[in-house]
């Protein structure tokens, strides 16, 4: 009678065992979500160290992204985002350079729940996982093979650059002097430096455009 007793406790035991793991396993029983929230500031992903950029690598079709970045100058190995549970989103023109990142997990709820599921289930299992990268407007982002293009033609085009630099800017010094005869030599150094910049961001945003192409 005792044996028969022991013997029921035990299965209602073990059924009850199983149907708590079964349900924490398809529906998270006894255990939460917790949210981890980091930010970081960025650095250009590129070795070019007159541009900041922000690269990817698409993935599939391209709907899916695998951005590389740099949290800081010392960093000799780009960190990459993951693909699992993973969303990005880029914010550009923003003030500053950053990566913000949100992690959600599942977390036992207590230590009942961790000695009822520790063997069935893992904790801090990762839910998602959200990238959002802010850059500033001197930002640009490009693929991978849009960064290869852009210093190509970088190289191709850097003597016809200079030539048109050049040219620009002779042009804008003549027009500041018509429009001012006395211009002294502190004057004439701050137009020339003016349109020099200029120049650079017109031919850069060009050749930024013919690379994403």
């Amino acid at each position: 009678m005792w044996h028969t007793a022991l013997s029921i406790i035990f299965a209602l035991l073990f059924i009850i065992s199983l149907c708590l793991i079964t349900v924490n396993d398809h529906y998270h029983y006894g255990m939460k979500k917790v949210t981890d929230t980091t930010t970081q500031a960025l650095t250009s992903s590129a070795d070019n160290k007159n541009m900041n950029m922000l690269l990817y690598q698409p993935l599939g079709n391209g709907s899916e992204k695998v951005y590389i970045y740099k949290t800081n100058e010392a960093q000799k190995k780009a960190k990459t985002t993951g693909t699992e549970h993973v969303t990005n989103v880029v914010k550009e023109n923003q003030t500053k350079s950053q990566i913000e990142t949100k992690k959600t997990y599942w977390v036992y709820k207590n230590d009942t729940a961790k000695l009822w599921f520790s063997l069935s289930s893992k904790n801090r299992q990762l839910v998602n996982e959200k990238n959002t990268f802010s850059v500033e407007k001197n930002w640009v982002v490009l693929s991978t093979t849009q960064a290869k293009k852009l210093a190509k033609l970088a190289k191709d085009q850097k003597a016809t650059m200079e030539t048109e630099a050049k040219a620009y800017v002779q042009e804008q010094v003549k027009a500041a002097m018509i429009k001012n005869p006395k211009m002294n030599q502190t004057e004439q150094q701050k137009v020339i430096k003016q349109a020099t910049a200029e120049y650079q961001q017109q031919a850069m945003a060009k050749m930024i455009a013919e690379a994403k192409k």
